[in-house]
């Protein structure tokens, strides 16, 4: 009767009442359970990370064929040297929604948005009716991007969050971000929304729906200069490109694909190319003077000075779901690392461990860490676990195997029956009981990472670690 009372006083006083008696029951959970403080605490756990210059580097710088160099060209290019009519049949290869996922996404209300409730029927409709799709495609145009975006499932900028109660869920993990783009990528240009604000295209990773403002069309001419043969990448994100004749830069991005051309009577530079849009939204060239050291050109010597200046570059970036706030997940950090030398990967992780040599990472953690150890090659070795890729780069000094990886948290469990029983009634972001009947959470690292295949164990049983779910190795240079 009390609580009631003190609900219906003034609107004023509501909220500071509400407030205090949550944070009551809270504490009263901590001071009837000791471990509770225990096991929720993230302070509590000790995460060990490890310094660049404890990984394995290789003796001798390593041959990386010719071959890798003229595969990554041309799968890069493929969106402009594969027939259109060829591309739209091949479509269900390419990783990413077709446009039938417009009615299915219409059918589903389970998703929530930024103000955490479910997507309204018309929130919905809104985005679905401004799409034709009998007439697709309405504009099977060559294009290229001019600005780092974001490729989408959905023709919108709103988020697509599961239930935020679930634990690893809620942000950064919006479904409806497939992958970033960074500028300088080829597309095709298969379909515009009908108000023209988006396209739907398919690029060299991914198909999807990317802002118009972002994209540029390029006609037979263009192509023909940008494809000159001559590619680098940029050895970092920092590198700034400034045209001399425009009042605009851009942030190069490793990973980005950067034509350029010899620079005469200047041996330390080069002058890179990227692209921005004219008022008709067709691509115009900007070039940029760079100092060679700063990228990477084809046959880029894979040997231990390059390989710590990237990691270096990496090691600490925050974590980016899907290429979120242009920042690296797991995938895509592997693929711009190794990207810099001009080996292709794919954009999914589950993709990235079905090239090379694979290897059944099955038994116990001791099984696992001496296959890894036998068959690992480091930097060039992806370990797979569901929905995490880890690059392998060696062992610390007690012979355990070293990752390198972008990682969001641990799965961590919680034994409390006092916690339980007031979840079921108040529920809390982030933690929630299992279909085993476990309370589950995330312990939240959230940026990219050096440790040990062991990350998460020797907490009592509080996070589960790495290891345990690891179930695949993939070499990506055949034997």
């Amino acid at each position: 009767m009390l609580l009631t009372q003190m609900y219906h006083s003034s609107k004023t006083q509501r909220p500071n009442f509400l407030r205090s008696y949550f944070y009551l029951h809270i504490l009263s959970l901590i001071a009837l359970s000791g471990c509770v403080t225990e096991k929720m605490d993230n302070h509590e756990f000790q995460l060990e990370t490890y310094a660049l210059n404890e990984l394995t580097y290789p003796e001798s710088a390593v041959e990386i064929p010719s071959s890798m160099h003229t595969q990554f060209v041309q799968n890069f290019f493929a969106p402009w040297n594969t027939p259109a009519e060829k591309l739209l049949q091949q479509m269900d290869s390419v990783p990413g929604k077709n446009l039938s996922y417009l009615e299915t996404y219409l059918k589903d209300d389970a998703w929530y948005g930024e103000n955490k409730k479910p997507h309204t029927k018309w929130q919905r409709e809104e985005i679905v009716q401004n799409v034709t799709t009998e007439d697709f495609p309405n504009l099977n145009r060559k294009g290229i991007v001019i600005a780092h975006t974001n490729l989408r499932r959905l023709p919108t900028h709103r988020p697509g969050f599961d239930t935020y109660s679930k634990a690893g869920e809620g942000f950064p993990f919006d479904y409806f971000q497939d992958t970033s783009l960074w500028a300088n990528t080829p597309v095709l240009i298969a379909h515009s929304t009908k108000d023209k604000q988006w396209a739907y295209v398919i690029s060299p990773y991914y198909k999807g729906w990317v802002p118009m403002r972002d994209l540029a069309f390029v006609d037979d001419s263009f192509t023909k200069k940008w494809q000159n043969g001559r590619y680098c990448m940029p050895q970092s994100d920092t590198l700034n490109l400034i045209s001399k004749t425009f009042n605009f830069a851009i942030n190069a991005k490793m990973g980005m694909v950067l034509p350029y051309d010899e620079l005469l009577n200047e041996s330390n530079a080069v002058e890179v190319f990227w692209v921005n849009a004219d008022e008709n939204l067709n691509a115009t060239i900007k070039k940029a003077k760079v100092a060679k050291n700063k990228v990477a050109f084809a046959g880029h010597s894979f040997d231990k000075t390059n390989l710590e200046k990237l990691v270096a570059n990496l090691v600490g970036r925050p974590y980016g779901w899907g290429g979120y706030l242009e920042n690296r997940d797991c995938s895509s950090m592997i693929r711009d690392l190794l990207g810099t030398f001009q080996i292709w990967l794919p954009r999914d992780s589950k993709d990235q461990v079905l090239i090379g040599n694979q290897y059944d990472l099955s038994g116990n953690s001791i099984a696992k860490s001496q296959l890894i150890k036998d068959k690992g090659v480091p930097f060039l070795t992806i370990l797979r676990k569901k929905g995490h890729n880890m690059l392998y780069v060696g062992n610390d000094s007690n012979g355990e195997p070293l990752i390198l990886h972008a990682i969001w948290g641990l799965k961590t469990t919680y034994a409390n029956a006092k916690l339980e029983e007031y979840l079921s009634a108040y529920p809390i972001e982030g933690i929630h009981k299992d279909a085993d009947g476990t309370l589950k959470g995330r312990y939240v690292i959230g940026e990219a990472i050096i440790s040990t295949i062991h990350l998460g164990d020797g907490n009592n049983g509080i996070t589960l670690p790495l290891v345990d779910e690891m179930y695949a190795l993939t070499n990506i240079l055949v034997d």
